[in-house]
């Protein structure tokens, strides 16, 4: 029922012609609710919830909606929620502290886990806002994951990963910008099964490297297209999507989007819709 309440209200959004303007005052309060699925599948979808609380108030008069937590270049910390099919759950903490030059560190946990299966992830990052409206950074996540495969086999794996980035939005005349994104990942991994039928534990362990490009473009500053690119050792991902962010009122609005992934080649599209609250 929910969900056709979200379809409603987003068909609303974008077919009137006729509506009141929202106010867009400055926040501190950032709060979210959307489903997201395929298309294919689209009752299979997943629930998520976040909620973001910023230091100092986040001007959002004259940016990017989606973008305006990250122009604000101010301290802040999060929490998200995401419910799988079946018994699968995910959640996590962040935060950021940005100081007074600039420079800035972060902090991360996140947890994955269903009955038979448990993954732990903690991550931590320093960078650095080189002007207004950029930043670059190098990060570390370090994931432990364990899985009870049956008749007593355990497997667990050990993952660690150094990430470089940067990432630049660029004002445009014609129309509200570019957000640029690039990040260099690195990963060094470990695999184990022990206590299986065979009588014999096994191991291997695996590195890998990847490069991640993203660009949105955004038309106006509720609507961006935009396309992202990596290249990794045995594919190269790439797709598209496209988002709309409505204001519905002063404190509320309603978000759109739709993506499209070419390679790995999937049928549909994924959709979310979902509910913001700023305040």
């Amino acid at each position: 029922m929910l969900i056709n309440r979200l379809n409603l209200t987003l068909l609303f959004a974008l077919t009137s012609t006729t509506t009141l303007a929202a106010t867009d005052n400055p926040y501190q309060h950032d709060a979210s609710l959307e489903y997201v699925g395929s298309s294919e599948a689209f009752d299979d979808g997943t629930w998520n919830t976040n909620y973001r609380y910023y230091f100092t108030p986040v001007s959002q008069d004259t940016v990017p909606y989606a973008l305006s937590g990250f122009l604000a270049q101010t301290s802040n910390i999060g929490a998200n929620y995401a419910g799988f099919e079946g018994d699968l759950d995910a959640y996590g903490v962040n935060g950021q502290y940005v100081f007074a030059s600039k420079w800035f560190i972060g902090a991360n946990y996140q947890n994955l886990s269903a009955d038979l299966f448990d993954s732990d992830t903690y991550g931590a990052s320093v960078g650095y806002y080189f002007n207004s409206t950029s930043s670059v950074y190098l990060g570390y996540s370090s994931t432990n994951q364990d899985q009870d495969i049956g008749f007593g086999a355990k497997a667990s794996a050990d993952l660690d990963t150094f990430n470089l980035g940067i990432r630049s939005f660029l004002p445009l005349q014609t129309t509200a910008g570019v957000d640029l994104t690039a990040q260099l990942f690195f990963s060094e991994s470990d695999y184990s099964l022990k206590n299986t039928p065979y009588g014999a534990d096994m191991s291997d362990s695996n590195n890998t490297t990847a490069l991640m490009l993203a660009a949105d473009w955004y038309l106006t500053r509720a609507w961006s297209v935009g396309a992202n690119y990596s290249v990794q050792e045995d594919t190269d991902p790439y797709g598209i999507s496209t988002a709309y962010h409505w204001r519905l009122t002063d404190s509320f609005s309603a978000i759109a989007r739709v993506s499209k992934s070419f390679e790995p080649d999937e049928d549909g599209v994924f959709l979310s819709l979902g509910i913001n609250g700023r305040f």
